[in-house]
């Protein structure tokens, strides 16, 4: 029977301040939301397109789609989260969640607590098929909370228009959350609804990067389209010294090719403050670093490089598309680089942006924020631990403490984890499946401050010990937040290694690394690591359920008894990091090398760095290390801002070898409906508390 009203919450995903936000993501969906329409089940994929696609007449390449840009050209080519990152229930520069946050609806401002609100907006109108029936006039509505003794109020309307009811009591309790709504038509007949009642979902993230958006920032960086950045100190000093007017063969020598055609010195440089002012600041001045840090990428939480791209992100605002009665309160702390250890239990060093260096564990910042009070239970957990890159394991008591379960703010529904590859030195074995040798890269490991390349062979040694850290996990979340492990949803890692036949990447081992003449992917050490992966993904499947078969004996017995997701990996089977879209194969290569200027050329080749498209479509869903150093071009302050080992950083530590935005909606598509599957197998008393 068709409902006689209809309604849905106003700006329910809360983690955006303000409405319009939403509204924008919600223009992408390609279904209406109305709760009855079934989602694709490539909705979010589906989503991610319409809202990110160039808006040009030929996409065919950077340069044409350009050259023939309309109107949203500029705002898509930058992306939609660029859009939303301003305003939003988070402090990027604090790296937290807002305690309380103001959030703007059509009626006004509330300020909220983040964790727990205390009332939704809602949008109320009689359904399309009583409104053929309305003569023209006005409604009286009329609403009073459903707790016993509130207030009840009234408004006059035109019946075809929508009821604001701006604050619509919520509580854990249902049966005190919620509003009883009656509508009088001109003709004396009563319409209602006694269950208005906001369906508010509290979805937590933990995990590393594969969680978190590496590689793709709210607002990536926008290159120049004339000028270079050549990466050799010895530059920087000539400039200064030319600049101080000495004679004009003592000025600095650029593109001298090392290499035939170009320089491999000479890459694109960020689009700085000065071109557009018509000047040029001295390489290497304080005006220069300043203008150069400027224009870097913008992320939603810099010291984690999280952003809204992330899957989790993309779970959350399709939940609350889906189901107009449901609000979304999103808490991801997934960070890059964060292990079991540290990460999850312990601080770790932060990716960038913030004064200490250091981000918090994820288990202590999701403590205070779910924890009226202070914390006065108290537990420890044995963890194995070891530094990176040496077999010697010691085991490590970590202690915590928790609140208790009465000072808690409420249940968690579901968490989204990604984690263990970082526990194994997932990023040391792509280094190592790229680079010859490690003394390549020690400038890197010296500023970062750990070795950061090796063997399967070491990585071996880790595996070993993942069980014991899964297990400690598995009972702090139970201790601190009672949060059972069938609610725990494990997101597997996708297949990086194939190209768009099937095969297995390193025929052509320059393909999307050229960035720096150092990296080449080297088959025989990509299939080493490759073998070392496949044992890995079958380890992770013993873990959360040694019930699988062919498991050894391992401390978290029958298993942590998380779900572990995998049935999105098949989509990634031939869109490995050196696939090219197989109807255009040899142009799409062409497109994956590093934009440079040939010698005696002023234009760039294959296309303009200020052309390229961050987030459109590519077959490829994972970006190489030319795509990270033109999407996020990240730059270590541990040696020269001109250093030629820039470069290599920008490639991997901008986020190479992970998921692109594409490849996160479509991870998001498949763990969706693991999620749903979780909230409808919810206990009835369960759902009466939400």
């Amino acid at each position: 029977m068709a409902a006689d009203l209809v309604w849905q919450v106003e700006s329910p995903f809360r983690f955006f301040k303000n409405a319009a936000s939403f509204a924008m993501y919600e223009r992408g969906y390609p279904s209406v939301r109305d709760g009855a329409t079934q989602p694709a089940a490539d909705v979010i994929w589906r989503t991610e397109r319409r809202l990110n696609d160039p808006d040009c007449r030929d996409a065919s390449t950077p340069d044409t789609c350009a050259a023939t840009a309309r109107g949203r050209y500029a705002a898509a080519r930058l992306g939609w989260a660029a859009q939303t990152i301003d305003a939003v229930c988070y402090d990027s520069k604090q790296g937290r969640y807002l305690a309380t946050c103001e959030r703007r609806y059509s009626w006004g401002i509330a300020k909220e607590d983040y964790i727990l609100p205390d009332a939704h907006t809602v949008a109320i109108k009689l359904a399309p098929e009583r409104l053929a029936e309305v003569p023209q006039g006005d409604c009286g509505w009329s609403w009073s909370p459903r707790k016993v003794g509130g207030k009840t109020e009234t408004r006059k309307l035109a019946c075809n228009a929508t009821l604001v009811i701006a604050r619509v009591p919520f509580s854990l309790e249902r049966a005190a959350s919620g509003v009883k709504v009656e509508v009088t038509l001109p003709d004396g007949r009563k319409l209602s609804d006694p269950q208005v009642v906001v369906d508010d979902l509290m979805i937590v993230a933990m995990g590393d990067s594969f969680a978190s958006g590496e590689s793709n920032p709210d607002r990536p960086v926008t290159f120049s389209a004339s000028r270079q950045m050549v990466y050799d100190p010895a530059q920087a000093r000539d400039d200064q010294v030319a600049m101080r007017g000495l004679p004009a063969n003592e000025a600095p020598k650029y593109g001298l090719a090392s290499s035939p055609g170009f320089d491999p010195k000479v890459l694109p440089r960020r689009l700085l403050e000065d071109e557009s002012k018509g000047l040029s600041y001295r390489l290497g001045s304080a005006e220069f670093t300043a203008a150069f840090d400027k224009a870097g990428p913008r992320w939603l939480s810099p010291d984690c490089h999280r952003s809204q791209y992330g899957y989790p992100f993309r779970v959350g605002l399709q939940l609350a598309l889906e189901n107009p009665h449901r609000s979304i309160t999103l808490v991801s702390l997934a960070c890059t680089g964060s292990e079991v250890t540290e990460g999850l239990f312990l601080d770790k060093k932060a990716r960038e942006g913030v004064a200490n260096g250091t981000v918090r564990a994820q288990l202590d910042q999701l403590a205070d924020l779910m924890c009226r009070g202070g914390r006065t239970m108290a537990a420890s957990y044995n963890l194995p631990v070891y530094a990176s890159g040496s077999t010697q394991i010691s085991t490590r008591a970590v202690a915590k403490s928790w609140c208790a379960p009465q000072n808690r703010k409420r249940p968690i529904d579901t968490v989204l984890l990604s984690i263990g590859g970082n526990d194994v030195g997932f990023s040391a074995l792509m280094l190592y499946a790229m680079t010859e040798g490690a003394s390549d890269l020690a400038p890197i490991a010296g500023a970062i401050g750990q070795q950061i390349r090796f063997s399967p062979q070491v990585a071996r040694v880790y595996l070993e010990q993942l069980d014991e850290r899964m297990k400690a996990l598995r009972d702090a979340l139970q201790d601190g937040f009672g949060v059972p492990p069938t609610r725990v949803l494990q997101t597997a890692y996708e297949p990086i290694q194939f190209d768009e036949s099937g095969a297995m990447c390193g025929k052509e081992p320059a393909l999307g690394l050229d960035v720096h003449p150092k990296l080449r992917l080297d088959r025989v050490r990509l299939g080493e690591t490759v073998d070392f992966l496949k044992d890995f993904f079958a380890r992770m499947t013993c873990i959360d359920n040694a019930k699988a078969g062919g498991c050894p004996a391992l401390a978290t017995g029958s298993g942590t008894g998380f779900q572990l997701v995998a049935d999105h990996q098949p989509e990634f089977a031939r869109r490995g990091l050196c696939a090219r879209e197989p109807k255009r194969a040899q142009a799409d290569g062409d497109m994956m090398a590093m934009p440079r200027r040939l010698a005696g050329s002023d234009d760039f080749s294959p296309y303009s760095p200020a052309a390229y498209l961050p987030y459109q479509h590519r077959w490829r869903l994972f970006r190489t290390p030319n795509d990270a150093f033109l999407t996020a071009n990240v730059h270590s302050p541990g040696f020269s801002l001109f250093d030629i080992l820039q470069p290599v950083y920008a490639g991997m530590y901008s986020g190479a070898v992970h998921p692109t935005a594409e490849g996160h909606a479509i991870v998001a598509d498949h763990v969706v409906r693991h999620v749903r599957a979780v909230l409808d197998k919810a206990p009835a008393k369960e759902a009466e508390v939400r």
